[in-house]
């Protein structure tokens, strides 16, 4: 499952940025939701920033880290297969076997952001992290992850702090 949502993610990617060309791309988030039955790649894109700020009246730096605001989505069919067989999983699995998918997406989500981001394939100038949708567990999982993927990014501190607010 590791190599299907890794090459999902990447033609993902690939699609997104290179119909996003006109625009900068800051941020680029692989997200699941609280069961890990399904996954979704967003970007999050200066032009929108500003869009989402005049929108709520409002700093655009407020929403910088927010995946919920961004205005980007995948639309690639590998994605959503890959979604489809992980809500298949789910669907008949025992509550020990959940936390055994739960655990094994979590870790391919992060491990796929990481080894792409490493391979050149994601922008070394792109803040790359994964996170979970009406999960508890969210801070966590951006936190590990957009340190992991980005150690070095200029965009790290900025990203911790605002877990801090």
């Amino acid at each position: 499952m590791k190599q299907k949502i890794k090459q999902a993610v990447q033609e993902a990617y690939t699609a997104m940025y290179n119909g996003l060309k006109d625009e900068q791309i800051y941020a680029v988030v692989l997200v699941t939701d609280g069961d890990c039955g399904s996954l979704y790649l967003t970007m999050g894109t200066e032009k929108s920033l500003l869009q989402i700020g005049k929108n709520y009246e409002d700093d655009p730096e407020e929403y910088r880290f927010l995946k919920d605001e961004y205005l980007h989505y995948d639309d690639t069919d590998m994605l959503a297969k890959v979604s489809r067989e992980l809500l298949d999983k789910i669907l008949y699995v025992e509550d020990e076997e959940f936390v055994e998918h739960k655990v094994m997406v979590h870790e391919a989500m992060n491990d796929t952001m990481y080894e792409l981001k490493r391979e050149g394939v994601i922008d070394e100038n792109i803040l790359a992290f994964i996170s979970v949708t009406d999960d508890d567990d969210d801070e966590h999982l951006e936190l590990a992850s957009a340190k992991r993927c980005n150690p070095n990014h200029p965009s790290l501190p900025a990203f911790i702090r605002n877990w801090q607010h």
